[in-house]
């Protein structure tokens, strides 16, 4: 696999040394996603509602 200066999304998962410690992974994903733009994109196809008991359903941000 080649790796380049600015590593993709599909090239930090599959680099087994960053997966093997979570601190290293999560910190790459967080470089490589701009989790406001996710969050629009999610918000715009999944409306939040009420659970069965009225309590506050989860955000879609993190249901994905």
């Amino acid at each position: 696999m080649k790796v380049y200066h600015n590593p993709t999304l599909a090239d930090s998962i599959c680099d087994l040394r960053a997966r093997k410690i979570k601190k290293t992974f999560f910190t790459q994903i967080n470089f490589l996603l701009d989790w406001e733009k996710v969050s629009q994109l999610i918000d715009k196809h999944f409306k939040k509602g009420k659970s069965a008991p009225s309590c506050p359903s989860y955000d879609g941000l993190l249901l994905f």
